[in-house]
């Protein structure tokens, strides 16, 4: 006859909403300023098309910007050169 496994108590890893304790020694995170307030950001929604949500996602992320990042600096340059 085969013995029974016992199942591990786990009850230590998980925090009880209220009681969780901060781990010793762990480096706060520093807030980059942004360079608009989170705030201030308002939804804009338009449709493009599949193709040009991707181009503009992967150039986004090749570039490490944001989006929103991308889509202003586009378009602050696009004002610059047609007023």
């Amino acid at each position: 006859m085969a013995a029974k496994k016992l199942a591990p108590d786990l009850s230590g890893l998980v925090a009880t909403k209220g009681q969780a304790a901060p781990v010793a020694n762990i480096p706060q995170r520093s807030a980059a300023p942004a360079e608009e307030p989170e705030a201030n950001n308002v939804p804009l929604n338009f449709r493009v098309s599949a193709d040009l949500r991707r181009r503009f996602r992967m150039f986004a992320a090749a570039h490490d910007l944001k989006l929103n990042e991308l889509l202003r600096l586009a378009f602050d340059e696009y004002e610059k050169r047609h007023g």
